[in-house]
């Protein structure tokens, strides 16, 4: 409901007289309107374009210019981003806290961007690490740790995770093994399994100390996906527990739908509804074998279920 549709339905209750609601509706027409997080998306996509960028002009110029001097080039703009970062970061506390700049955030995104092109670079010219892959991923996943907890920010946060979900996987099944055998090996499986749960009692632990409580959906919006990722991969190809896959995804849906409730969080409904949707509709595919006038009714009829549940169920959790 726009606030010209409220100023008139005022009026018409007698609630509002004809004057005041002019001025009201010449304020609402003339007041500035904010553009926060259009600037924020646009200065974010600066920073990945000019790292992309970046790695671009190596890739097509590296033998002209000199390894040498790219390294030093990059690890140069790499310290500057952090030293920008660190001279105007707010006095750590366990509470949310803002870079004294609004220019902070974006400069320790762009340092760990860099950094990752560093480390890359220095890998596939020099290999620094030889064939211990699982320290290429390991070392920035230590540092982003260290950084989104310092600087408090939680794209850094997601970057530690994703190299820390990728250092599991590596460690578990080395690289090269990892293409020659299917993706959802066993042992990576349980591994998604076993680091999801430890990231997700992490979280409400420090959720409950109050140690940068905020950093809570960040970590439960990664470590669910993953979770709820290896029990469907579980599900389909592993035959002797797919019962004990099915009954933990399951499980898993409902405990993040009452969590979704709680804190009133659609994503997490909407997480738990879809994955939910797939452990369905493999149980009635691979144990009910429809035909095709079944299964083109169960998936119009599922579907339709599906949307109606979550616009029912938007307003509870919004």
């Amino acid at each position: 409901m726009s606030p010209h549709d409220i100023l008139q339905a005022l009026s018409q209750q007698g609630l509002l007289a004809g004057d005041q609601q002019k001025i009201i509706r010449d304020v609402e027409d003339k007041k500035p309107f904010s553009v926060h997080w259009e600037l924020r998306a646009v200065l974010y996509a600066g920073v990945v374009l000019l790292s992309s960028g970046l790695g671009l002009l190596i890739y097509e110029n590296y033998d002209r210019i000199g390894h040498g001097f790219l390294l030093g080039a990059i690890a140069t703009l790499c310290l500057g981003c952090f030293g920008f970062a660190a001279y105007y970061r707010a006095p750590w506390s366990p509470a949310q806290t803002r870079s004294r700049s609004p220019f902070g955030d974006y400069a320790l995104l762009l340092g760990c961007l860099l950094f990752l092109s560093l480390e890359g670079y220095a890998q596939y010219e020099y290999t620094i690490f030889g064939t211990r892959y699982g320290l290429v991923t390991f070392i920035p996943a230590m540092l982003f740790l260290a950084l989104a907890y310092l600087f408090d920010h939680r794209g850094v946060l997601s970057m530690a995770l994703t190299a820390l979900i990728s250092w599991v996987g590596l460690t578990v099944r080395p690289l090269d093994f990892f293409f020659k055998t299917n993706f959802f090996d066993q042992g990576i499986t349980l591994s998604a399994i076993g680091l999801s749960l430890l990231l997700i009692a992490a979280a409400l632990l420090l959720e409950r100390r109050q140690l940068k409580a905020h950093f809570t959906f960040t970590y439960l919006l990664m470590a669910g996906n993953l979770l709820l990722v290896a029990l469907v991969a579980g599900m389909f190809n592993f035959e002797t527990w797919r019962f004990a896959f099915i009954a933990a995804l399951f499980g898993s849906c409902v405990a993040f739908d009452r969590y979704a409730r709680n804190q009133r969080s659609f994503l997490f409904l909407l997480m738990s509804a879809v994955y939910g949707y797939i452990g369905l509709t493999y149980l009635v595919f691979h144990f009910g074998k429809p035909g095709n006038y079944l299964a083109t009714f169960y998936f119009l009829t599922s579907g339709i279920g599906l949307v109606i549940y979550l616009l029912f169920n938007r307003r509870a959790v919004s």
